[in-house]
């Protein structure tokens, strides 16, 4: 598959089908992430990989507790003084699968970074953390070359800090997102999207 090809194609998935993939795609996946750009030539990164169902079960009891709440009728059809946005129907779709798809992904890899916390003072500051989004954009379009999907979930606050002591993560390194790796169910309602308008985007010169 050619860059342009994957970069189109890739798209998140939030239900897979039940069935397998081979490791050593996943391996290839992972050693395209780790041919990412780093800011300090170190590459302090590293992945825990979840295969089992009681694995992921473990991990993510946050992510289930928020999805088996959510009522995805009760919030598209709350008074609201606008017609309902593309962003509230992905939001209504999306957050009742925020544990199934990581659950029923074949592979759950979360990546960890070397940073003992995010520090936005100034923007050079955050180079470890834009870091880790160049290995992760590399596993998504890799992932998409294999012909797999992914879905993603990226930790609040408490739960980031939960997840990483149930796991055991050393505290110097912080998780920037749960990914799930599988085959995406072909069945699964995709919704509309927003999309960008270049014309409108760019600036020559200064911001006009």
């Amino acid at each position: 598959m050619e860059l342009y090809e994957a970069v189109y194609q890739r798209r998140t998935v939030r239900e897979f089908l039940d069935k397998a993939v081979d490791f050593e795609v996943l391996r290839r996946i992972l050693e395209a992430g780790n041919a990412a750009p780093t800011w300090n030539h170190d590459r302090n990164w590293s992945y825990i990989v979840l295969r089992t169902p009681e694995e992921k079960e473990f991990a993510f009891p946050e992510a289930k507790k928020i999805a088996e709440k959510f009522d995805a009728e009760a919030y598209l059809n709350r008074p609201k003084p606008y017609p309902t946005t593309l962003g509230q129907y992905m939001y209504a779709h999306a957050m009742p699968r925020q544990y199934s798809m990581l659950a029923t992904a074949p592979y759950m890899v979360i990546p960890v970074f070397k940073c003992k916390q995010l520090n936005g003072e100034w923007v050079s500051r955050l180079n470890p953390f834009a870091t880790i989004w160049c290995v992760i954009e590399n596993i998504f379009l890799a992932a998409t070359a294999e012909g797999l999907a992914r879905s993603m979930r990226i930790p609040l606050s408490e739960e980031h800090d939960a997840v990483k002591k149930r796991l055991k993560v050393p505290p110097t390194y912080m998780i920037p997102a749960f990914i799930g790796i599988g085959y995406a169910d072909p069945a699964e309602h995709q919704l509309e999207q927003a999309k960008a308008d270049l014309d409108k985007q760019l600036h020559f010169g200064r911001w006009r």
